[in-house]
């Protein structure tokens, strides 16, 4: 009963449409609110304390509620999301055919995996200081100016290293996907941005959805256009983020309150805010990567990045996992020998499509689950579940394809839990340096993301379930990081 009344109550708070045309009527639109510059004097603050009535922008966000401008950040943030997803598997799609008609070996081939992670993981930190710097809008323009220029670059390369270098600096401009979930948690009304924060991740889901779909015309294409082809809703991103302000909690971190109120009033022009004040509870220096480690903070960087690292680790550790259960190579047990799936799901691709589907639903789950309930109990919940499904999988489970399943769900699990914290540090650090603390841990999530691969197929492919007990243990770190890391309500200061 409670589920439905909070879902009654969602339902009833969206609203698009907010004003009649008699309330714009009554209230006529100010596209601009000027306010006057009061001296800081005793008389003058008195005087300031009667004029204007003192508010937070969270507040303010919530009575402005959901409205079709959000749908509009969603689609136009997401369009990264899918960049980001489409790049790296792209990569993996067309390195046969680099390959093979440049002559490479495995070592190099190898090698050039390794340089989009090193972009992201080199970009992340630079962004994050762009970002609290000069804007999270400034910085999405920088970093998706990258992407097109270096990614229609490295389809056209002369050679490996021109290749490689290319496709770092195209990771160094996608490291910029974790700024994503930061803009949202600032633009969205309090009760629902942790919610469309994780819906976001549908996007990632949605952009290996369509490398799939590319991959079957890969002999048409060819491997050049293939890497090319992230330019295109990177292109359509670059348009969208152009139309949309910056965030108002970045304006008045930057000390330019008049400008966070004037794009408050642009989300709602039928309210008045002409006499009011916006608090400012929490102030620092702003984009100081030295403040993450200072009182206060260093123990939420240590523990978001362990986080962050145990939650890469362990996604990317799972697809090589479902990816060694389907082409039955390393059977351990005879049961499992005798129950071969049919040769047509040895398609690797048909394969990727499928692990996808349940994703897609366990993000929309997560979603609703940070909507009704806190942002911790869900992560923590998160993280448990694969947890117990490894340990299934490890102990009870002798039949292949039930083992597949279980670890299709166990990695869609993991995949929600690389978003949540993302989106639970933007909830711990301050505005004035929210996007290099995120960017820190996206950073060490992405060493993860190289590591997890890279520890299962040099010490688990021969026998992947030595790869669940490893699985079992990075998550059981994380869940104790997690329960370490401070709880927070879904206000941003």
């Amino acid at each position: 009963m409670e589920l439905y009344t909070k879902f009654k109550q969602f339902l009833l708070s969206i609203r698009l449409f907010r004003a009649s045309s008699d309330e714009r009527k009554a209230k006529p639109i100010q596209a601009h609110v000027k306010y006057k510059h009061i001296s800081d004097n005793d008389d003058a603050t008195d005087l300031r304390a009667d004029l204007f009535k003192s508010r937070s922008i969270d507040d303010i966000l919530d009575d402005i509620g959901l409205r079709l401008f959000h749908l509009k950040v969603i689609l136009i943030l997401g369009l990264l999301n899918i960049t980001d997803s489409l790049e790296v598997s792209m990569l993996s799609i067309t390195l046969p055919s680099i390959k093979s008609q440049w002559n490479i070996s495995s070592f190099l081939a190898g090698v050039l995996t390794i340089s989009l992670s090193a972009g992201m993981i080199v970009g992340s930190w630079f962004w994050g200081w762009v970002c609290d710097k000069y804007g999270r809008k400034r910085g999405f323009i920088g970093s998706a100016i990258f992407i097109v220029v270096f990614a229609f670059a490295s389809a056209f390369s002369p050679n490996y290293y021109w290749l490689w270098i290319s496709l770092f600096l195209v990771g160094f401009g996608i490291a910029t996907t974790f700024e994503t979930y930061v803009m949202t948690m600032e633009l969205f009304p309090p009760k629902y941005r942790t919610m469309f924060s994780v819906l976001i991740s549908i996007f990632w889901t949605l952009g290996f959805l369509l490398s799939a779909i590319v991959s079957t015309e890969l002999s048409v294409i060819g491997y050049r256009w293939a890497l090319a082809i992230v330019c295109f809703p990177t292109a359509l991103f670059l348009i969208g983020i152009v139309c949309l302000p910056d965030t108002p909690h970045y304006h008045l971190a930057a000390g330019d309150e008049q400008k966070a109120l004037n794009i408050l009033q642009d989300f709602a022009p039928e309210m008045d805010l002409s006499n009011t004040k916006l608090n400012r509870e929490h102030e620092s220096k702003r984009a100081d990567i030295t403040q993450l480690f200072r009182s206060g903070y260093w123990k939420i960087t240590i523990f978001a990045c362990i986080v962050a690292f145990t939650c890469a680790t362990s996604y990317y550790a799972l697809i090589y996992t479902a990816s060694d259960v389907a082409s039955f190579e390393s059977a351990t047990t005879n049961e499992l020998e005798d129950d071969l799936l049919d040769s047509s799901s040895r398609d690797l691709y048909r394969i990727m499509a499928w692990m996808n589907l349940p994703e897609l639903v366990l993000t929309i789950s997560v979603a609703v689950g940070c909507y009704i309930f806190t942002v911790k109990s869900v992560f923590l919940t998160t993280v448990l579940l694969p947890i117990i499904l490894q340990i299934i999988a490890l102990f009870v489970l002798n039949q292949r394809t039930v083992l597949l399943i279980v670890t299709m769900l166990s990695r869609s699990l993991a995949m929600s839990c690389t978003t949540l914290v993302v989106i639970y540090a933007s909830l711990l650090y301050p505005t004035e340096n929210r996007s290099i603390g995120v960017g820190a841990c996206f950073s060490i999530g992405r060493i993860g993301m190289l590591l997890g691969p890279f520890i299962f197929v040099t010490l688990f492919a021969e026998a992947y379930f030595y790869g669940i007990v490893f699985n079992i243990g990075i998550l059981l770190l994380g869940f104790v990081a997690i329960i370490l890391l401070p709880s927070r309500s879904g206000a941003l200061v």
